[in-house]
């Protein structure tokens, strides 16, 4: 390349913000004869390189030289690496890159671990996916600045640090800003750390289809815990977890719990007499088939809104729900025997119930009467085997109803003799072959009843 044109090559570099080179290995040769790399891309905001393991290797060679030069002036915020399958660690040199802030690296099958020396310290989000030789995030620590970890399908990832290299345990840095952590398909995860614990920075927290974890924290850890940041944790598909650990109650700005699908799960910790009053707002358990009775101390989670839950025994509802979501219910009628049953919900404006009872043939059961859900909006019905009508003595004391869903219910055969709530906005029937013959339009039974509901579904044919 004559001078001039060099010139004007790199003048045109020193423009460029957004790069993206995919294998293209000979230009990795010509852009390292010409001139650093680094040295005349000073406007690159954002750098992708897809199946290029030389390229990454020597951009570290470079930002380590031009450190050394004190000529480093490199603005790149964003760096993805793609398919650089003999990339066996981060080269060195990249730690250097003092403006850096999101990390991507998927597929980069060789990868075994990162620097010792670090990520850069101004580096708030990393996310690492299928990287299949990848056993630990970090050799010592977590890096001090970083905000967000994502990590998916990792096969043999066993913990975040190598504490057995370390002798410590991560969570005891005071200095961590972690607040997002989630880990997602690594099958050979049994623990986030080898010691049990968490950092106390942490707000989020996600673990998704690690069929092998067993631990989450040792139970001393929420007691000791005095900085109580957890928000949000959901843990799916997760089937070797048997327990979570005891102290949760002290997380007491804990507002989200989500728990489905964890096949081994025997028992749910306390949730309520913490330290300080419990902020919970959601909670989502279902798909856990091994889990036993319930703590009878739901109720006492007076900030609760939301709950999904599988009926268990000992289960109380939380008196401020709006929200009530219960499958797998045994015995409908129960519900409202017990002493923190339906009955006391006066706030709720959402309720789905999805039942295999043979015993209620009408809904609500005899003798049951729902004048305390006035609120009451949305309600769906789903499963009852034998459920063969609507009780008028029900249905007439929602005045709040706008949306009715009634599903596999095969024997449902009637409604209300005197209708459904005037309120009633929707209406949704879905295998319910009975009550489907009686509502076809213009000539069903009970068509005249309900042809005023302004939006009404037959198994999925609006009418």
């Amino acid at each position: 390349m004559s001078r001039p044109t060099g010139e004007l090559f790199r003048k045109g570099l020193s423009k460029v913000r957004d790069l993206k080179i995919n294998g293209c290995e000979k230009l990795t040769s010509s852009l390292k004869n010409e001139a650093r790399l680094l040295q005349w891309l000073t406007s690159l905001g954002r750098l992708e390189i897809e199946d290029n393991s030389r390229l990454v290797e020597e951009l570290g060679e470079e930002a380590e030289e031009l450190l050394q030069l004190q000529i480093l002036d490199c603005k790149l915020e964003f760096l993805k690496l793609r398919k650089c399958e003999n990339l066996l660690k981060l080269p060195k040199g990249l730690n250097q890159l003092s403006s850096l802030q999101e990390l991507r690296i998927h597929e980069c099958s060789s990868l075994v671990s990162f620097t010792d020396v670090g990520l850069p310290p101004s580096l708030k989000d990393i996310l690492i996916t299928e990287c299949d030789s990848l056993i630990y995030f970090a050799k010592f620590q977590i890096p001090q600045n970083l905000r967000r970890i994502e990590i998916r399908k990792c096969k043999i990832l066993k913990s975040l640090v190598d504490e057995e290299a370390v002798g410590s345990s991560w969570s005891s840095s005071s200095h961590s800003c972690l607040e997002y952590l989630k880990i997602e398909g690594c099958e050979s995860l049994t623990s986030l750390s080898l010691s049990g614990q968490l950092l106390r920075t942490l707000k989020h927290l996600e673990i998704l289809g690690c069929e092998q974890l067993e631990l989450i924290a040792e139970d001393r850890f929420f007691h000791d815990n005095t900085n109580y940041c957890l928000e949000y944790i959901m843990i799916w598909n997760c089937q070797n977890l048997k327990s979570l650990p005891d102290g949760l109650c002290h997380l007491s700005n804990l507002q989200q719990l989500y728990i489905f699908i964890c096949g081994s799960l025997v028992s749910i910790p306390r949730l309520s007499g913490g330290r300080r009053p419990s902020n919970l707002r959601e909670i989502y358990i279902r798909g856990c088939d091994k889990l036993e009775a319930l703590r009878e101390d739901m109720h006492n989670l007076n900030s609760l809104e939301y709950l999904s839950i599988d009926y268990r025994e000992g289960l109380t509802f939380p008196p401020n729900l709006t929200s009530l979501a219960i499958g797998k219910v045994k015995s409908c009628k129960s519900l409202w025997e017990l002493e923190w049953g339906l009955h006391r919900l006066t706030s709720l404006t959402y309720l789905y119930i999805d039942s295999d009872d043979p015993n209620t043939v009408s809904f609500p059961p005899v003798m049951v009467r729902m004048e305390t859900l006035k609120f009451l909006a949305h309600l769906i019905i789903k499963g009852f085997p034998n459920l063969k009508k609507l009780s008028s003595k029900g249905f007439q004391f929602l005045p709040s109803l706008q949306s009715l869903k009634l599903s596999y219910c095969p024997k449902l055969a009637s409604i209300p003799e005197e209708g459904l709530p005037p309120s009633l906005t929707k209406l949704w029937i879905y295998e319910c072959p009975v009550l489907k013959e009686r509502c076809q339009p213009g000539k069903g039974r009970y068509w005249h009843k309900i042809s005023h509901i302004p939006c009404i579904q037959i198994d999925g044919t609006l009418i």
